[in-house]
């Protein structure tokens, strides 16, 4: 993995300087630097060597008139490699920015419609005068940008252009506005007043004139297919073996995963022991403090080992570790999460488990952590937004069908009515239903945000549910933006995550695989079960509930009580955090401190609210430099 920087100057300033600065400003993710300056534009990086293929790496590439600066990790390397008819032996010395080069200098913008991986990178054509800049579908590679007064610059992560006297150092406060208000995030903007971030799945061409983005991928909807159902499940196996195989490349003798009971992380830790029985695969599951028989939310189970047991045993290579809850505070990570993923963190109380498998990884001599966080919208997506889909195209005896089939197998009727209608119910009515059954009627009710400035953005807090599969995955999909999450990871621990829910591959077959697979015969998720019913015990393939993590977050939040009152103390000295917060509400929060933590009201005001509040509010007062 690579931090990149470049420098392109309009005025005759020699870039080579500003350049180094960037690289500097970005030494926690890498520590072996390379520059090419050519006196108008300077390409560097920082290379944190994990892939094998590392050790050709020399810095930028250039031949003529073209150079590359690139963060990547190609996950089809051979496929690539015989497209620009190159032979093993040729491709197996060429780390992954000069294969990805390569392709450049064969089929220019074109490329990225070949490519699978992660990759963030920056391609000059002197001849044209352009600097195209790239990420790929799911941002798993950060890439953000400053045009100034006489130049153009880009880094991997802000604190790149920060090292620039002509960047500003300021709170992009419609950004954050955004994030607390639980908006999607869209567009090019940062956290940051003048830095944007190059989207997911798009293109950036920059010329002296200005900048374009340009959107490239259009995955395929689904299609009327003849497969049988044994076809669709043996394809998606099949598609998960390669790529798990592809991903485990430099992942060394010693690999750990995050392992619960779910679906997904059992899958991906099952299908890397099977790929890797020569190495150790380390399994950590997080697990709450023992004897806690505390309140969890209906249909959810709060200690997953014995089912994540079930998956390592069947595995003799698989350690399984247990990372058990403790009264840690869970504020005790943002001034490290401030400092290596310059931005706020969303969930505080996962954060305490998650940072604890990343230090034992660590100590285990790991390289590299599986994880599976996009299995929900690929591999195990439920299929449940087909019932609306249904409605709307006249298939009434279908959707009656398929209802009557998950209800015989466990799902409620007011679950399947929601899914099959809820989209068409007009915001209002759909608050005040939620509002009779006893659920959070408005989104905003869970934020800190202020209700004023929020209403401002005018979004659909409603929380309904969406109606059409394919079009909702999508959407979710090119919301995501896992790139300072993950260099992060990789500058504070040394660990390179990979996630094979989220290989474009699979999310393309999982995409374009008809809708009645996810829930053929009455089963939500039938797809992954059937597909994966040959690595996975029985009752973990067939597990239905869902892993409430974290069960025992608000036993910390009591003992952290007093360092929460002092950050609130800290926040209300920002203005700026001060204004974007519903002070008044947080205040009344600590004030009506709960004793009973049964109510999923409850819950979702101090864990989902305060504590993502608290987590804004700590990042907009570090940014303003206000103690």
């Amino acid at each position: 993995m690579t931090a990149l920087a470049g420098f392109w100057s309009f005025n005759g300033k020699p870039p080579g300087q500003d350049c180094e600065r960037m690289l500097q400003g970005q030494a926690l993710y890498g520590s072996h630097r390379a520059l090419n300056d050519d006196g108008v534009l300077a390409l560097g990086r920082n290379l944190f060597a994990i892939l094998p293929e590392d050790r050709f790496d020399r810095g930028p590439q250039q031949r003529a008139n073209f150079r590359l600066v690139a963060d990547v990790r190609l996950d089809n390397r051979l496929e690539l490699a015989a497209k620009l008819g190159l032979s093993r032996v040729e491709q197996a010395r060429l780390c992954d920015a000069a294969l990805l080069f390569e392709a450049l200098l064969a089929w220019g913008a074109a490329t990225v419609d070949h490519l699978a991986g992660e990759y963030a990178f920056a391609f000059w054509n002197a001849d044209a005068g352009e600097l195209l800049l790239g990420r790929d579908i799911l941002g798993l590679r950060p890439l953000c940008f400053h045009r100034g007064p006489g130049f153009f610059a880009f880094a991997s992560m802000p604190s790149g252009l920060h090292a620039l006297a002509d960047v500003p150092y300021d709170l992009n406060t419609g950004c954050m506005m955004k994030h607390l208000a639980l908006a999607p995030r869209t567009g090019s903007e940062t956290f940051f007043t003048g830095i944007e971030r190059v989207e997911p799945a798009h293109l950036l061409r920059v010329t002296v004139h200005g900048t374009r983005s340009q959107a490239y991928w259009n995955p395929p909807r689904p299609a009327n297919t003849t497969g049988s159902p044994q076809d669709h499940a043996a394809g998606l196996r099949a598609l998960l073996d390669e790529v798990v195989s592809a991903q485990l490349r430099g992942a060394g003798d010693t690999i750990a995963t995050q392992l619960s009971a779910g679906l997904d992380s059992s899958t991906v830790t099952a299908t890397v022991a099977k790929n890797r029985p020569d190495a150790q695969v380390i399994a950590y599951t997080a697990v709450p403090r023992a004897g806690f028989a505390g309140p969890i939310p209906p249909g959810t189970i709060a200690n997953e080992w014995e089912l994540a047991a079930a998956t390592a045993r069947r595995y003799p290579n698989v350690e399984h570790v247990r990372i058990e809850g403790r009264p840690e505070s869970p504020m005790r990570w943002l001034d490290r999460n401030f400092a290596y993923q310059q931005q706020p963190m969303a969930n505080l109380t996962n954060a305490v488990w998650g940072q604890a498998i990343h230090a034992a990884s660590r100590a285990s001599g790991s390289k590299v952590i599986f994880k599976a966080s996009a299995g929900n919208l690929t591999i195990s997506y439920s299929g449940l937004e087909w019932l609306a889909q249904l409605l709307t195209s006249g298939q009434l005896l279908k959707l009656a069908g398929i209802s009557l089939a998950l209800a015989r197998r466990g799902r409620s009727l007011t679950s399947l009515g929601a899914h099959a209608v809820g989209p068409f119910v007009p915001p209002a009515i759909w608050r005040a239903l939620r509002k009779m059954t006893g659920r959070v009627e408005d989104t905003l009710a869970m934020s800190a945000v202020s209700r004023m400035r929020a209403e401002s953005l005018e979004l659909d807090h409603a929380g309904r549910p969406a109606g059409k599969p394919f079009e909702t995955r999508l959407w979710a999909l090119r919301r995501a933006d896992g790139g300072n999450a993950y260099k992060g990871v990789l500058g504070e621990w040394g660990l390179s995550v990979r996630d094979p829910t989220a290989d474009r591959r699979i999310i393309e077959y999982c995409l374009a695989a008809p809708p009645e697979e996810f829930v053929r015969d009455g089963i939500a998720r039938s797809l992954a079960r059937r597909a994966f019913a040959d690595r996975l015990p029985p009752e973990v393939a067939g597990f239905a509930l869902r892993g409430y993590q974290s069960a025992d977050w608000y036993e910390a939040m009591d003992l952290a009580r007093p360092e929460i009152e002092q950050e609130v103390a800290a926040i209300a000295r920002c203005p700026e955090a001060a204004e974007a917060l519903e002070l008044a509400w947080v205040d009344e929060a600590l004030a009506d401190w709960p004793s009973d933590w049964s109510q999923a009201a409850t819950r979702d005001r101090y864990r989902l609210g305060l504590l993502r509040g608290l987590s804004a509010g700590h990042f907009m007062r570090k940014v303003k430099g206000t103690n």
